[in-house]
């Protein structure tokens, strides 16, 4: 009985999808993939190439260039999925740091690892009471190859593996070097959650204070596409020889480009790595 559940659970680790939650699409989660359903695709097209032609459009005041850049639209979901796999792992980061509080507190009680896994599970449970959560799902799936009598190791460094985060891969080194040494598990892993857990706090600081200074920064990309769009469709052609001449595009097409380059600059001095 212990092979089949075994085959089955090692079929459904070489499933890879990260379309939808483990919990809803019947298999484990790759961290690192999404696949967007078409609806999805098409929504995040339209919403790029309305945006790029509105900008262009406010930049040119012409219809056939700005229809030119609502094309990069097609590169919308690329962008988008790029986020949502940024803001999963984000969400599983805390998670984990949930996970490994809970199971500090189990394995300080006495307890072994797999018992210590099983009643961290319990303890996650409350925490997040909803089945889909990502953690849910694979303290679940642990808790099962334990039961198949698989090593703890094993089925944390495939979590390592799959997440693609680095907290999580250096606490599975840590239980498998500690677990073929010999070394003393329970002080080794306390120690461990706490360093990996403060780092995770220290993350969440950084991202409380810059929380302000991404909201500036939203405001200042905006202001001045605002601006332009005022003073072109209010300014009873202020603006108009600049687009009645090539010099005129050509100045306004390096504005644009001023314009993205800080858009990309400011959000890159936002993006600080602990």
């Amino acid at each position: 009985m212990k092979a089949v559940f075994k085959k089955y659970f090692d079929k459904i680790m070489s499933f890879r999808s990260g379309s939808e939650p483990a919990a809803e699409s019947g298999c484990l989660v790759d961290y690192s993939v999404y696949v967007m359903s078409r609806r999805e695709k098409e929504k995040y097209t339209a919403m790029a190439a309305g945006g790029l032609f509105i900008i262009a459009f406010v930049f040119f005041q012409n219809v056939w260039i700005a229809a030119l850049f609502s094309l990069g639209g097609l590169f919308g979901p690329g962008c988008m999925v790029r986020e949502l796999i940024k803001k999963r792992k984000k969400e599983l980061s805390l998670q984990f740091k949930d996970a490994l509080y809970a199971l500090s507190s189990a394995l300080g009680s006495g307890r072994s690892v797999e018992s210590a896994f099983r009643a961290a599970l319990n303890d996650l449970r409350i925490i997040y009471p909803d089945d889909n959560a990502y953690i849910i799902t694979e303290f679940s799936y642990i808790c099962r190859r334990i039961e198949l009598n698989e090593p703890v190791e094993k089925a944390l460094a495939d979590f390592g593996r799959r997440s693609q985060i680095e907290d999580i891969i250096n606490f599975a080194d840590v239980i498998a070097i500690c677990m073929r040494t010999g070394g003393n598990l329970v002080s080794v892993v306390k120690n461990t959650s706490g360093a990996i857990s403060g780092k995770i706090e220290v993350e969440q600081e950084i991202e409380l204070i810059l929380a302000g200074r991404r909201y500036e920064q939203k405001v200042l990309n905006v202001m001045p596409l605002v601006f332009i769009g005022l003073v072109n469709f209010g300014g009873s052609g202020y603006t108009d020889p600049l687009y009645s001449s090539l010099a005129g595009y050509l100045l306004m097409a390096l504005s644009l480009g001023i314009l993205a380059a800080s858009y990309l600059f400011s959000k890159r001095i936002m993006d600080i790595k602990v």
